[in-house]
């Protein structure tokens, strides 16, 4: 079957019902999955509701402005199209944070690849379809929100705004490919285990990269900041290398309609696509196969499977000796920091967490001025990581039954693993409560006081108010225990505003302490009761 008629024919086999599989599994991906109910397929009807109302308005919206807007005709004016260009860089930077992120997924973490593989169908036509499975998940956002400047403008006679779906698509074409291209290079150069790690970190910085330049330009001093706009404007300037007449702009060109820039910018985008399928498909094979081998590598199970059942015990003794080294609380908080290693996307989320911590640190160090907000976010911030990470260590524990069915008191279990959640934040936030002590020992006395007990308090909600739930319910655990993740944040908003008012307004101080304790009583009223 000819190239052509495998994307247009949907008979079971084909590469167009393949794809369609690729973006049902899209939709199912986006289903609820709360603890002690049945995994739903799919949206929920509320959700797609919402979803659709989010359209409509936008829609309104953009109908309003487009009619006090004059009309996209002839050639854009230079600092629109530059302006335009940047914008896209933007969007391409969190295309392909998200091609990243599903790269690994694709590759690693679905599980069906062998299936895939062994069927009759060809080893190219499945990594193509994948890869196109992840252009339509990287691509359906950015559509649903700027969609409707294309139909609305399309309705009021300025076809020339339907360039949008073709600059989108070539840019989230272009963003995949690479992003899959950069996961299968860091499989052939660090092996299939640490890709799945470096993958999801690499998705994680490259989505903060555009945010974390921003912000640290504008901690620049002033006079920096003037001498590298110097520098720069002449680039944007008629004759400079990033003029409006650049190559660079072609995207931005393509999105206000420009045939010419339409046509070549959409070949670009489909000759990468071509090439990532054509020439890396038989190393996507290798990849699988690799990552199949790497789950057969650990000498337990490879010694049961071949029946060398002699070799067991000595492998367990060494085992043994090498990690349980260390006293019963070490053990279970190095137990919970090996589990978080080993959880590539988690990592990559808490993160996040960390990437926008960099700004902060950055305005303490700039100044004095703006230090009561900042020390202020750096005890929310501080609070948030430490909920997030005893939220994975209770709620998500992978053997509940068994830390229950232990010789030792839950007491201790549960101090442990406060400690595990709480110390990797106190190493970060080391530095600078050393610098703030230095410089300004009342403050930082302050921030040590507000930070630990706001990780305190989010410790002690999470603990008394979990409820079971797995890993991959992280970014969802909000729906499921609303009411932990409505006190925790009261609870850190309170302790980050006692920063604010202690140094503004020391008269009004009892408030934010006095909210900070409601939510702990809250919480302990409230908590949900166990079988010890």
């Amino acid at each position: 079957m000819s190239g052509s008629k495998r994307w247009f024919n949907f008979k079971p086999g084909s590469a167009a019902w393949l794809l369609m599989h690729e973006c049902r599994l899209f939709f199912y991906d986006m289903g609820e999955n709360k603890p002690g109910h049945a995994a739903a397929r799919g949206m929920s009807v509320f959700g797609m509701g919402l979803i659709l109302l989010a359209i409509a308005i936008i829609h309104f919206g953009v109908w309003m402005a487009m009619h006090k807007m004059p009309a996209l005709d002839g050639e854009m004016p230079p600092f629109m199209l530059i302006g335009a260009g940047i914008a896209m860089l933007v969007a391409f930077s969190l295309m392909l944070s998200l091609g990243l992120t599903r790269s690994v997924r694709a590759l690693f973490e679905r599980g069906d690849l062998d299936l895939l593989l062994s069927s009759p169908l060809s080893s190219r036509t499945i990594f193509s379809v994948r890869l196109a499975g992840i252009v339509f998940g990287v691509s359906i956002w950015f559509f649903l929100l700027l969609a409707p400047v294309a139909n609305v403008g399309l309705l009021m006679g300025q076809p020339r705004w339907l360039g949008i779906y073709a600059a989108l698509s070539g840019l989230a074409v272009i963003a995949s490919a690479l992003a899959m291209l950069l996961t299968l290079g860091l499989v052939k150069t660090i092996g299939v285990r640490r890709t799945r790690t470096v993958g999801q970190i690499l998705g994680a910085l490259t989505g903060a990269s555009i945010f974390i330049l921003t912000q640290v330009f504008g901690n620049f001093g002033k006079d920096l900041r003037q001498d590298v706009l110097t520098q720069l404007t002449p680039w944007f300037q008629p004759g400079g290398m990033l003029d409006a007449q650049s190559l660079v702009w072609m995207p931005a060109r393509a999105l206000f309609g420009s045939l010419p820039a339409i046509l070549i910018f959409l070949l670009l985008s489909l000759a990468c696509f071509w090439f990532t399928a054509q020439f890396t498909h038989n190393f996507f094979v290798r990849g699988v196969q690799q990552a199949g081998g790497d789950q057969r590598k650990d000498p337990l199970q490879s010694s049961t499977a071949t029946g060398a059942s002699a070799s067991l015990p000595v492998q367990a003794h060494n085992l043994g000796q090498r990690r349980f080294q260390h006293s019963l609380r070490m053990t279970i908080i190095l137990k919970e920091w090996r589990l978080i290693a080993r959880d590539p996307q988690l990592i990559s989320q808490v993160l996040l967490q960390l990437l926008y911590m960099g700004p902060l640190f950055l305005l303490v160090y700039k100044g004095q001025t703006l230090l009561p907000g900042v020390a202020a976010g750096l005890v929310f911030l501080a609070a948030s990581l430490a909920g997030s990470l005893i939220w994975v260590m209770v709620s998500a524990e992978d053997a509940p039954d068994l830390l229950r069915a232990a010789p030792v008191k839950p007491s201790m279990i549960l101090i442990s693993k406060l400690i595990a959640a709480i110390l990797p934040v106190m190493v970060l936030l080391a530095p600078l409560l050393i610098w703030l002590l230095l410089q300004q020992t009342i403050l930082g006395l302050a921030v040590l006081v507000c930070a630990s007990a706001a990780m305190l308090g989010a410790a002690l909600i999470h603990l008394w108010q979990a409820k079971p739930g797995t890993r991959a319910q992280f970014n969802k655990r909000g729906q499921s225990q609303i009411l932990a993740g409505l006190l925790e944040a009261l609870s850190s908003f309170a302790w980050a505003g006692c920063i604010y008012t202690g140094i503004l307004y020391r008269n009004w101080l009892w408030i934010p302490v006095l909210v900070a304790l409601l939510s702990l009583a809250m919480a302990w009223v409230f908590r949900i009761e166990r079988n010890a």
